[in-house]
């Protein structure tokens, strides 16, 4: 599977191993990715424009984050995930402005063709 051309993606995950995983999925969707601190996301976000934002919602202050990374990107999507226990944070990010929030396992079945295509690899129709 082979990303659109241009396709950039940036991503907030503290946790190396799974930023690692990432990483080589990335590269073997051929799409550019750029792994960033916390600290640095925001301006990153602004100056880079990815073609999507990933974030590890277990981030210090990731709801905070969220509200930033749409402050300085208003026009790029914004999927986080999490441990599928923690619904609150799940709930909180997407009112600070995430567009979709997943459990970690979905996160990780969907990773290729989220990082290839974007929101529409999760996006379903609603029945009716």
């Amino acid at each position: 599977m082979t990303a659109p051309a241009g396709r950039r993606v940036m991503a907030v995950v503290p946790d190396l191993f799974f930023a690692t995983r990432i990483a080589a999925t990335a590269n073997a969707a051929h799409v550019e990715l750029e792994l960033v601190s916390r600290e640095r996301a925001a301006a990153r976000a602004g100056e880079s424009r990815p073609s999507l934002l990933i974030l590890d919602l277990h981030t210090r202050d990731a709801v905070a984050l969220v509200t930033e990374l749409k402050a300085a990107a208003p026009e790029t999507p914004i999927v986080g995930f999490f441990s599928h226990v923690e619904t609150a944070l799940r709930r909180d990010a997407l009112a600070a402005g995430a567009d979709a929030a997943l459990p970690r396992s979905q996160f990780t079945a969907k990773l290729a063709e989220l990082l290839t295509w974007g929101l529409s690899a999760i996006r379903t129709k609603e029945p009716g």
